[in-house]
């Protein structure tokens, strides 16, 4: 932002010039000029009033001999004509009769009784060209005098005047930028510290507060703002996560209470009345799973939260060894490989890893078919990223339903009852507090696989896979 603001500034002050002393320029190299022009008019009518007297009387070589010394003397050239446009006397007859050509028009002029100038330039070398008529003692012309001076000393000033004025233009500016310097750090500041308090605040530091004494007043009602926006969210957020916790735990204890006296009811209930007890005490641990799943979601909004170094192929090993019993009991195979692997640390909230595999082995678990196969495999993938692994041999599920896999209280088509819909969302929210991503792929030849990437900036360990099957068997 001050880049933009001084290169704004300064770009203003370069417009500004450009308009005002291009023409300064102009006009001053015009004046200059103008006035050499002058002055050659007013030394050639001098000469006129002497060559006049020499024309009347005949003298005329006391007229060349005049030119001669006014030639010796000044460095000026000088050509007398007669009425008939004849040269009478010249200061330097060695000279270009070119000359007298180029000016023909400047003589025509004095000749017909009106006095001209010009301002040129001859092989490189500027002149001023005046000339005048010769005055008679009747009024009317009696000749001309053409008389040319050397300018350079002029085109000298105006380089001088040329070089002042892009002095001055540099200098001016040098001193915008400068000043657009001051002008746009005295902006930017308070604007970058209200935008690193306002990134701090979207990274979860629901403490952080603009500086709202320092900048333009513009600025400081911003902070001002923002302050209060941010405390009316704290607000919100810490209620709702009151609330969350709060229900959580008023539910909890009634619901257990039903589920007892429902499986109560159904070890004494007869027949079909049994069965309905139990269908209600399924829809009433259902429930429950949606309030733990809940709260779950509701903590994993919290992004404040301290990581420590987590050995992710220990975690594995105790979830994995934690499921045995059931994927015995549904005769499932669960593949890895615990105590074969260095231990691989990763940066992680302690306890969400656990969860997100709990829930993975969960779904894994439910697509299973009997006699199936579920595998765990940590490996680093084509991007060079730790991978975490969980694929099953289910059925699967198409490409759209795998999007919405991850949306709240979805459930897959042929899913059974008693799921809360919450199992993926939980793992997608709990992943990205981690800074992690969680992706559902094609299992080949049939089945899910659930990738966990960890993100760059967290350890991995070495490369290849390091826990689990590396690569996917078909189903016998």
């Amino acid at each position: 932002m001050t880049r933009r603001l001084v290169l704004s500034y300064v770009g203003l002050a370069v417009l500004i010039l450009v308009f005002l002393e291009i023409p300064l320029a102009v006009l001053a190299a015009r004046h200059e000029r103008d006035l050499t022009a002058a002055q050659a008019e007013r030394l050639a009518t001098g000469l006129a009033v002497v060559a006049g007297e020499d024309l009347e009387s005949g003298r005329t070589a006391d007229l060349s001999a005049t030119v001669s010394r006014y030639q010796a003397e000044t460095g000026g050239v000088v050509d007398v004509f007669d009425t008939a446009d004849r040269l009478v006397a010249r200061s330097d007859v060695s000279s270009d009769t070119d000359v007298v050509t180029d000016q023909e028009r400047l003589v025509q002029a004095a000749l017909s009784g009106r006095p001209a100038s010009s301002f040129g330039s001859d092989e490189g070398v500027p002149w001023a060209h005046a000339a005048v008529p010769i005055s008679t003692d009747d009024g009317q012309a009696g000749g001309a005098v053409l008389l040319g001076i050397p300018a350079t000393s002029t085109e000298s000033r105006i380089h001088d005047v040329w070089l002042a004025l892009a002095a001055f233009g540099v200098g001016l500016v040098a001193l915008t930028a400068f000043v657009g310097v001051l002008l746009a750090r005295s902006l930017a500041r308070p604007l970058g510290r209200l935008g690193a308090t306002v990134a701090a605040f979207a990274d979860g530091r629901l403490d952080a507060r603009a500086q709202s004494d320092d900048g333009p007043p513009e600025v400081r009602s911003l902070a001002d703002q923002f302050n209060h926006m941010a405390g009316r969210i704290t607000e919100l957020i810490d209620a709702q996560n009151r609330f969350v916790a709060d229900a959580s735990h008023q539910l909890r204890s009634p619901l257990t209470a039903l589920r007892l006296r429902l499986e109560n009811l159904e070890a004494v209930a007869p027949g079909s009345a049994g069965d309905g007890i139990a269908a209600a005490g399924r829809e009433v641990q259902r429930l429950s799973r949606i309030v733990d799943g809940l709260l779950t979601l509701g903590r994993a909004g919290e992004k404040q939260v301290p990581r420590q170094p987590v050995d992710v192929a220990k975690v594995i090993e105790e979830r994995c060894e934690a499921w045995l019993a059931l994927s015995d009991e549904r005769d499932v195979a669960l593949l890895t490989e615990p105590g074969t692997v260095p231990p691989t640390m990763v940066a992680l909230v302690p306890g969400d890893l656990d969860q997100i595999l709990d829930n993975l082995l969960a779904n894994a678990m439910d697509a299973s078919p009997e006699g199936g196969r579920i595998q765990v495999i940590l490996e680093r993938g084509p991007s060079g990223r730790l991978e975490l692994h969980v694929v099953d041999n289910g059925s699967g599920i198409n490409a759209e339903d795998r999007r919405r896999a991850f949306d709240r209280f979805w459930q897959g088509p042929g899913v059974n009852g008693g799921h809360s819909g919450l199992g993926l969302a939980i793992v997608w929210q709990l992943a990205a507090r981690n800074d992690a991503t969680v992706e559902l792929r094609q299992s080949d030849p049939v089945g899910i696989d659930a990738v966990i990437t960890f993100a760059d900036r967290q350890r991995m360990a070495k490369d290849g896979p390091i826990l689990g099957v590396a690569r996917h068997e078909s189903p016998k």
